[in-house]
């Protein structure tokens, strides 16, 4: 299994020295929240006869929601034809699946 997260938005810090700064940096923050950037998507990729995919993601709390979307005909097939879901842990996000024949590629967002 492999995962890469897309270019990730620095967060903006709670407090900071400088007050220019400061809103310089909570702009950038509220920008790439604009543009899309809000540092919880993943592509994953899963490897051949695994049944299950964990994914690390510090932020992670359980409870949250995982929402996961084939990006490619394998994994369409794979969700069509097998139970696909998402558990999220304190750190993790497992993806249960049925067999992985390799190469099934995902979208993963994780929300809450």
């Amino acid at each position: 299994m492999s995962y890469e997260s897309p270019n990730r938005n620095q967060s903006a810090p709670e407090f900071w020295h400088e007050a220019k700064e400061h809103t310089r940096k909570i702009a950038q923050a509220v920008n790439g929240i604009l543009d899309g950037k809000t540092n919880n998507s993943f592509k994953v990729t899963l490897e051949a006869g695994e049944t299950s995919t964990t994914v690390q993601f510090p932020p992670a709390k359980e409870g949250a929601s995982a929402m996961f979307f084939p990006q490619s005909d394998q994994a369409a097939q794979l969700a069509r034809d097998t139970n696909v879901f998402a558990t999220v842990g304190n750190g993790t996000i497992t993806i249960t699946h049925g067999s992985a024949s390799g190469g099934e590629v995902f979208s993963l967002v994780i929300v809450g």
